[in-house]
């Protein structure tokens, strides 16, 4: 049995989200796949990053932080990406959803699970790795952002090239048309110490 499959308790090709996994500094693997019981709530429930890792400072000893996509039709066999963390608190994780409702019910549809570290702590700099739910992909640091209406990559103000991995904490942006701008991340939250 491998890495994966151990932490997701099951092979790659059978996982139908996305999930996230660290490595501790005391060797300890998290991963959100698994169930642990909260005896707060009397209830089982999947690791959760900020109930798990933020709140009892966990987050800052994280040196692996992992994704672990399911299979897609670009990326029949799924696909993990993998940061190594050499500074504390200076991994992330979130997810983007929206939420749909009508008069009966309320739905909620992740857009994106974002796993990321920060590369620069004074400019907020930071690389990503992000499932899209939509495009059904991975998002990388080299993944280009291209312009719907020229089909040309996106450009900035300067000319040079904007990636869709290549993001800031203080002024996160989406990668294509129908994803909103973030703008700045809530740090404490996500679990960045900057």
């Amino acid at each position: 049995m491998g890495l994966v499959e151990e932490l997701l308790g099951c092979p790659l090709l059978e996982i139908t989200r996305s999930w996230w996994a660290v490595r501790l500094n005391t060797g300890e693997w998290v991963c959100e796949a698994r169930v642990k019981t909260d005896l707060y709530r009397g209830e089982e429930r999947h690791y959760d990053w900020s109930n798990d890792l933020v709140a009892n400072e966990d987050v800052l000893k994280i040196t692996e932080l992992w994704l672990l996509c399911p299979p897609s039709k670009t990326s029949p066999l799924g696909n993990t990406a993998r940061l190594v963390i050499t500074e504390p608190g200076t991994a992330f994780q979130f997810k983007v959803a929206t939420a749909d409702s009508n008069i009966a019910s309320i739905s909620r549809n992740m857009q994106a699970h974002i796993i990321g570290k920060i590369t620069n702590k004074e400019t907020g700099d930071c690389d990503i790795f992000a499932w899209d739910e939509v495009q059904q992909g991975l998002i990388t640091p080299e993944t280009r952002i291209y312009d719907p209406l020229t089909g040309g990559a996106r450009r900035d103000k300067d000319g040079n090239l904007v990636y869709a991995g290549k993001n800031n904490i203080y002024n996160f942006h989406g990668w294509r048309s129908s994803m909103a701008d973030m703008g700045r991340l809530e740090l404490r939250t996500v679990g960045v110490r900057v």
